[in-house]
């Protein structure tokens, strides 16, 4: 039974539903997915329409308390519950949690607190998500996250994503995103078809990879160093690449564990 780990990127807009068509075709199929989404964009939108002014800092959204309220109304609720809709549409069904359910998402403070209410993942347990997939429903997470004081944390929707694919040991992490891919350099216009982990880390220290393709990157690799079979950087919005991806096909940028070549994932 294979188990796919998407990260459904908030720049994936809500009209691309290529690749929410794609995973219910597979998991009618059997394969089990889970769905970790971001929001980005939508949670800055409905904070500039209540009037709070949204910082960045470290690439991270500096979270208030105010903040906080909104980016668990927006991502647990409105995002959330729309890629339900849509993978119920396409025949598949879904359920919409966050990582503070059931304690899922074990979290602490990033940056010392420096950027409010900013977290980053400590450990995952997987009983809640396990138990969805062998009951044949799709888990559809928000980015949140508990400590064990019980307070509520904004993450980083990649790192969710990964730290889930590696604890599932997944055949495959997909961070779905508006790039092919990664690319030589910035400002190259060629998209590399695969990296190991050690070739994805040094192109963060010599600058080959730069702004947001950094945290992507860091969290590819995360994936595939904590249990993750291999790992991919695609473009969300193509039709066909949750295929290519399954089947070995040339799409975006595979990162794999040193030492590993064999492409796609297979059925058993």
């Amino acid at each position: 039974m294979q188990t796919l780990v998407v990260k459904y990127g908030g720049s994936v807009k809500e009209d691309f539903t290529f690749l929410l068509e794609e995973i219910s075709c597979y998991v009618r199929e059997g394969v089990h997915v889970v769905i970790v989404h971001g929001g980005g964009p939508e949670v800055t939108h409905w904070l500039t329409r209540l009037g709070h002014v949204t910082e960045f800092a470290q690439g991270q959204r500096v979270t208030d308390e105010f903040t906080l309220q909104v980016v668990e109304m927006v991502l647990s609720g409105r995002v959330g519950k729309r890629i339900v809709r849509q993978l119920q549409k396409f025949g598949t069904a879904a359920v919409s949690i966050s990582g503070q359910d059931a304690g899922m998402v074990q979290a602490s403070s990033y940056s010392n607190g420096i950027l409010g209410y900013v977290g980053q993942v400590v450990e995952v347990n997987t009983t809640l998500v396990q138990d969805l997939l062998s009951a044949h429903y799709v888990p559809v997470i928000a980015p949140l996250g508990l400590d064990e004081a019980g307070q509520l944390y904004n993450i980083n929707a990649d790192f969710v994503a990964a730290s889930i694919a590696g604890a599932l040991r997944a055949d495959a992490f997909i961070l779905a995103t508006d790039v092919p891919g990664v690319r030589e350099s910035a400002h190259s216009p060629h998209t590399l078809s695969q990296l190991t982990e050690t070739e994805a880390l040094a192109m963060i220290a010599n600058g080959q990879a730069v702004g947001g393709m950094i945290p992507k990157l860091q969290a590819v690799v995360h994936a595939v160093q904590n249990g993750a079979k291999a790992a991919y950087v695609v473009d969300g919005r193509m039709a066909d690449v949750l295929h290519g991806v399954m089947e070995g096909c040339s799409v975006g940028t595979r990162i794999i564990p040193v030492g590993v070549t064999e492409g796609g994932v297979h059925h058993a």
